[in-house]
């Protein structure tokens, strides 16, 4: 019975790496949050279109560089459990359809892919509602160029960790962001 068992767990395991390594693996997450601000929608619509803020305050985010007046390279740092975290880079273009839309996505959807999306909605003349929304989702051939154990964890179970970590992410940044907002808007005050 123990041979029997040791068989199938080994048949079990080749299965999954040998579809792992002859399929391509995807990791994706969508996550929203939304959050009332007591500032004017102008104020946070240019505030939000700065891009010195996401490195600053979005966790994960190292750098963000301006290519031209429309696009950006993005580098989100992946840190994934038991492996050396790494770098993905993002060619981003703004596609921002009016001021009170923010509207970053990626150029290309594979091998990696990014969308950032902020809708403002004016409540009051001094308080607006934002509305982010970001995802995420990255290609490899091969379930190991992700991480070791990838092709044993599978997609389903890695997607859902990485949404738990953007869903912190932006919470963190949401959070940072606002009380910087708030700070920001007392300068310009004085």
């Amino acid at each position: 019975m123990i041979k029997f068992f040791t068989a199938f767990l080994f048949l079990f395991v080749l299965t999954i790496n040998s579809r792992a390594d002859n399929s391509s693996f995807t990791l994706s997450a969508e996550v929203t949050r939304s959050s009332n601000v007591n500032l004017e929608t102008d104020f946070i619509a240019k505030y939000i279109k700065n891009l010195d803020i996401y490195p600053k305050f979005f966790p994960n985010i190292t750098s963000v560089v301006k290519l031209s007046d429309s696009t950006s390279e993005w580098t989100y740092k992946v840190v994934a459990p038991l492996a050396t975290p790494y770098d993905v880079k993002f060619v981003l273009v703004d596609k921002s359809p009016s001021l009170d839309t923010l509207l970053f996505e990626s150029i290309v959807k594979i091998p990696d892919y990014l969308y950032c999306n902020a809708v403002l909605t004016k409540i009051s003349d001094t308080k607006t509602n934002v509305n982010f929304l970001f995802k995420i989702s990255m290609t490899r051939e091969k379930a190991s160029d992700i991480h070791f154990l990838a092709g044993i964890l599978g997609e389903k179970f890695l997607s859902e960790k990485m949404k738990e970590r953007l869903e912190s992410d932006l919470e963190d940044f949401i959070s940072s962001a606002v009380k910087d907002m708030y700070l920001t808007s007392r300068l310009y005050e004085r």
